[in-house]
């Protein structure tokens, strides 16, 4: 009895230690965006990591990614850039490339503005009015573009 309560001990202080050491952030996705800083008109990947989302007990459904220039920043004219809509990720991992348009207007008429792709991760969780219900949590990360070189 005692070897079975001091294994169910040391496996909830491994889950906790683990959970833990993700950031609050963490739990709706960890962002990794290559290269950086971004060449407009060339790939992008687009990685969403979900390890730290399953220690908290979330699962997504599915993820939206935008790009941004944050509030304190934008102009009022600088409209959000939704680019992707993606179907929860078959492991922890959702990976895609996108290119993004030298041309758009957002690119040429403010060239230095200040951006961040969101991450906004759609779960299921459980209440007691309504059972299942869909809610989001977002994450953002800070990214710069460049124009790219002509020939």
């Amino acid at each position: 009895m005692f070897f079975k309560t001091l294994f169910a001990f040391a496996a909830l202080a491994t889950g906790s230690t683990y959970a833990q050491g993700c950031s609050n952030e963490g739990r709706f996705g960890v962002l990794t965006i290559s290269p950086e800083p971004i060449v407009l008109g060339q790939e992008v990947t687009i990685k969403a990591d979900f390890n730290c989302s399953s220690d908290f007990g979330i699962t997504p459904v599915y993820t939206d990614y935008t790009l941004v220039v944050p509030a304190a920043n934008n102009t009022g004219f600088q409209l959000p850039v939704y680019f992707a809509r993606r179907n929860a990720p078959s492991g922890t991992t959702d990976t895609f490339t996108v290119a993004f348009d030298p041309n758009y207007f957002g690119f040429t008429v403010y060239p230095d503005a200040q951006y961040e792709v969101v991450l906004t991760t759609a779960f299921v969780i459980q209440t007691d009015s309504f059972g299942e219900t869909l809610v989001t949590g977002s994450v953002e990360k800070p990214v710069s573009f460049i124009q790219p070189q002509s020939h």
